[in-house]
């Protein structure tokens, strides 16, 4: 279709079709992210036609677009110049499909960015994002509590849903490959769940739906025996709620309260309480003491120390995505799936000079959006949509310096989707400004 029949498509409002997509493919993401993709992409194609410059004439493209030039051409050399010292244990070839954890994202982060250029579109994207997350809460509980592993089908075998048994020490995963994914998305939401409940609103049903899922999703992050998730909450609620923090004691008396009652009441199904009560006291300290660390093959510490050597290789160009994993096991003779520091695994994969473009770009989106996003003088509750983007991306960028979830494709998409919404705060105000 020619630029010219989208420009007419404008004029009968396709960016209301848009959104709808876009909104649709935010809620299926964590369910079935092949739906969501089906969504997605139309909205993304109808954004880019949306943006109100060419892709090449918004500067924060620029450095993005330079990360994506530098990994691709490590990917070209290292697939036609560099020497493979581990020809035996890694194909180079794996560079080439490690680019779809980037390249892609690099675009949509531009496409979507009209779906998110306004506080109440903002908030609809939060409202959906939090609905998409109840079948996560569901399976999740159900395979915590009552330990369904399925498969479950629905739409004719379009979506099936598997989840592993929970062997101990594991904690819930849901309808994601671990614990600690099923934490990372959770830690992702939770931040939007407090907003929803703190935010000034009358309605009877909205209040109480939103205590449920600050509730809820609470409750599965902690069953998911992730300590990066526990901190998450923590860190997360400091951020959101401030000074605000009293208006949620009761609502936190309340859970421990419910938590009691379900632990000594005779209505409670006594495998239920027996769970609970094991998720309170072994399995809760057992994160806290050297037992938990028994059997482990190696620390955090030791996994960077031989990232870190593995680097001085090439660091210029790295030496290929997904080759630390073969490495390490051709050394130590233990399987590890990544160096469990973004930075370095991204390093490795294509080099320091992309490493460093892309983790500086998203240091200085935050920064500056965060200099709005705090700026009490222009508080007001649906602004506080804004302030659970930025506390969500925080985290995030954080936690993945001692984990990856990234690669997990539905994280990974959410997390350049909050990207793009920061990025419209920081040009919102900046137009502010001017104006």
């Amino acid at each position: 279709m020619k630029f010219s029949s989208f420009k007419l498509l404008r004029g009968k409002n396709i960016n209301k079709y848009g959104l709808t997509f876009f909104l649709l493919g935010i809620f299926f993401i964590p369910s079935t992210l092949f739906i969501s993709i089906l969504f997605l992409l139309p909205a993304a194609i109808i954004g880019s036609f949306e943006q109100k410059r060419f892709f090449l004439k918004d500067k924060w493209n620029y450095p993005f677009l330079i990360f994506g030039i530098l990994i691709l051409i490590s990917t070209i050399l290292q697939n036609s110049v560099l020497e493979n010292n581990f020809s035996e244990i890694w194909d180079p070839k794996l560079s080439i499909i490690g680019l779809g954890n980037w390249l892609p994202f690099i675009w949509l982060f531009w496409a979507f960015q009209p779906y998110l250029d306004s506080k109440t579109k903002r908030r609809k994207f939060a409202l959906v994002l939090i609905s998409s997350t109840f079948p996560v809460l569901v399976t999740g509980f159900g395979q915590y509590f009552f330990h369904w592993t399925g498969p479950f089908e629905t739409l004719n075998g379009l979506i099936i849903w598997y989840q592993r048994p929970i062997e101990n020490p594991a904690g819930l995963s849901g309808l994601f490959n671990n614990q600690n994914y099923a934490g990372s998305w959770l830690n992702i939401v939770w931040p939007f769940c407090l907003v929803l409940f703190l935010e000034k609103r009358n309605d009877f049903a909205q209040k109480t739906i939103s205590l449920a899922f600050v509730f809820s999703v609470s409750l599965a992050a902690f069953l998911t025996y992730s300590r990066n998730s526990w901190l998450g909450l923590i860190i997360s609620f400091l951020i959101i709620v401030g000074k605000k923090i009293k208006n949620l004691f009761i609502p936190l008396i309340i859970l421990m309260l419910f938590i009691f009652l379900i632990i000594n009441s005779p209505v409670f199904n006594a495998e239920v309480q027996n769970s609970l009560r094991s998720l309170l006291t072994e399995k809760f300290l057992l994160e806290f003491t050297n037992e938990g660390y028994e059997g482990l093959d190696a620390t955090r510490i030791e996994i960077f120390s031989r990232a870190i050597n593995l680097l001085k290789n090439n660091p210029f160009f790295g030496i290929g995505a997904t080759s630390f994993t073969e490495i390490y096991h051709l050394e130590t003779n233990f399987w590890k799936g990544h160096s469990h520091n973004l930075l370095l695994e991204l390093a490795i994969s294509y080099g320091v000079p992309s490493t460093i473009i892309f983790f500086t770009t998203i240091n200085i989106i935050l920064l500056k959006s965060g200099k709005f996003i705090f700026n009490k003088k222009r508080f007001d509750y649906i602004a506080l949509y804004d302030k659970a983007f930025w506390a969500a991306l925080f985290f995030f960028v954080i936690s993945q310096l001692v984990d990856i979830q990234y690669f997990d494709g539905k994280i990974s998409l959410l997390i350049w989707i909050l990207i793009a919404g920061l990025k419209n705060i920081i040009e919102e105000n900046n137009n502010k400004a001017l104006s």
